[in-house]
């Protein structure tokens, strides 16, 4: 079976995120052992030779583990496509705020933080590889694999987005929403992919069933499935009712 098979649309409501059923999943994603690397490199007991730029509100390091798994396979399997030295930027800048756990967390307060940190991180790429700001892509993953808020920074004409194109946000346009309504993530529904196998499915799958079951996910997945049944068994029995009424 293919990886990719399992993989289905969900949308998330603020709603859905808010349930219990969400929140626990989020915890024991920030409390798994194999996470707690994050935390190491913001109290500077791992990759500290490695840091970049060590601020107050962020830490700047490469995404090591990625560029390593990512281009040596690249470099051995599509030798022709292997690009130049800077093709290989991939950093990651990590917030240091406690409870900035994702893109959800972000309020108009974050704003200064935020713009702060995109011009030093810029400044810092352009000084060591000679990039300039438009040929560097910053995003934030939705949901991220780790729940400590941090944005990627890669080299734009090399990036291969395809897989995660729902779940990449630009930070130009974060920022942006952000402007326009300092409690936009905390509002948003949010529309991306993920695994039937994932612990954040099955919370999802639970909170609809739960709440909110007039915004459903991907009627073809099981979720919408479920949630599509549901309002159907509750209609009928309004019409029921209504029958046995006149």
């Amino acid at each position: 079976m293919n990886y990719l098979d399992d993989q289905r649309l969900v949308l998330e409501t603020s709603e859905v995120y808010c349930t219990d059923e969400v929140q626990q999943a989020i915890a024991q994603e920030v409390t798994r052992p194999s996470k707690q690397w994050v935390v190491n490199v913001i109290q500077g007991m791992q990759e500290s030779d490695t840091v970049k730029i060590r601020h107050e509100d962020f830490v700047l390091l490469p995404d090591t583990e990625r560029v390593n798994r990512y281009w040596s396979v690249r470099h051995v399997v599509h030798k022709r496509y292997y690009a130049p030295c800077q093709s290989r930027l991939n950093l990651l800048a990590i917030m240091t705020e406690p409870g900035l756990r994702s893109l959800r967390d972000l309020r108009a307060k974050h704003l200064p933080i935020l713009r702060n940190m995109y011009k030093m991180c810029l400044v810092k790429i352009e000084e060591e590889t000679g990039l300039k700001q438009d040929q560097v892509m910053a995003y934030i993953h939705y949901p991220p694999s780790v729940y400590q808020l941090h944005i990627h920074f890669v080299h734009q004409p090399y990036s291969r987005s395809v897989r995660d194109c729902y779940r990449v946000h630009s930070l130009h346009n974060v920022i942006s929403n952000l402007k326009m309504d300092g409690n936009y993530y905390a509002k948003a529904d949010m529309h991306f992919q993920v695994s039937t196998n994932s612990p954040l499915y099955t919370a999802i799958t639970k909170g609809y069933l739960k709440g909110d079951r007039e915004k459903a996910p991907d009627t073809h997945s099981d979720a919408g499935k479920a949630i599509k049944a549901s309002g159907d068994a509750r209609t009928e029995g309004d019409e029921a009712q209504g029958g046995e009424q006149s």
